[in-house]
């Protein structure tokens, strides 16, 4: 019979149960692709991260939802450096190796950081009525000061600007014909994003939805946030510099994602707090 050691993080939080949930399974060397899908499914989060061997870089990283695999995973990396960190990885500088291209991520104390992958945009076609009755709302609930469009960091994002929290609370997609839009425009996920935010010290309040990836609404959403912030820095909204988004209060998991963005969106990373909950043993066969 065979066991893996298995870890579930909340990612972005400072406190259990806050955050976002991610599994991670720091010695993976030996799981197939199906076991490594099946693990990710029993485990329910909306993605489990899965260390092993790289010839190019210091360690491999591989994403998967309950449903797919995913080329990148924002919350699930800050999970597996604070992970490794417990298991005796020493602070600073490690490079992980994938499914985008080699990535910078930093062993913090407090604070795990990954950088993403360059910033990319694109201009979005969908009529903004359209786009609201995906979501449930009405042409007013959009913010017309905020741009519209998507954003890449390693996955494509939709980003629509709301006007207020109440519009953003208000936002009930039809979960079906999402996913059916989003993976007719190329996107991993819809993320919404309005200036009015929970504390006094954040940028933003996001939500972000992606069932185009088998996750119905995502309590934190590191590469949507880089991307978001990549974007609103590369069109003038927002300065270059160090940003608080505030995400997870609609799902009752308050939590905060530190956004860095280089001058003229050259670059961006991600960075947060994270607590493990559960520290134990799966069974696979």
């Amino acid at each position: 019979m065979r066991t893996i050691r298995i870890k579930q993080v909340d990612a972005f939080a400072t406190r259990p149960f806050e955050g976002n949930p991610a599994g991670v399974v720091t010695g993976a060397a030996d799981l197939t692709d199906r076991e490594m899908q099946a693990i990710a499914k029993e485990m329910n989060c909306s993605e489990t991260a899965f260390v092993l061997p790289s010839s190019s870089a210091d360690l491999r990283l591989r994403y998967f939802t309950p449903a797919q695999e995913v080329d990148l995973c924002g919350h699930a990396t800050i999970a597996t450096l604070h992970a490794l960190r417990e298991e005796g990885r020493p602070e600073g500088a490690l490079r992980a190796e994938t499914p985008v291209g080699v990535l910078e991520l930093e062993v913090g104390g407090a604070m795990q950081w990954m950088r993403q992958d360059t910033p990319r945009f694109r201009t979005c076609e969908e009529e903004p009525e359209a786009i609201c009755a995906l979501l449930g709302l009405a042409p007013g609930d959009l913010d017309p000061a905020l741009p519209i469009g998507i954003a890449y960091t390693g996955l494509w994002d939709l980003l629509i600007p709301l006007r207020d929290l109440t519009a953003l609370r208000r936002a009930r997609p039809d979960m079906r014909e999402l996913a059916r839009h989003n993976k007719s425009v190329g996107v991993t996920s819809t993320h919404l994003y309005c200036r009015q935010t929970e504390r006094p010290d954040s940028t933003l309040h996001t939500r972000d939805f992606s069932p185009a990836a088998g996750v119905a609404e995502d309590p934190h959403t590191g590469t949507a946030s880089g991307a978001l912030g990549a974007f609103l820095v590369q069109a003038g909204v927002l300065p270059p510099g160090r940003h608080l988004f505030e995400q997870g209060w609609t799902v009752g998991r308050p939590g905060l994602i530190h956004v860095e963005v280089a001058p003229g969106a050259a670059a961006v990373r991600v960075g947060g707090g994270a607590v493990t909950v559960l520290d134990g043993s799966m069974t696979l066969d």
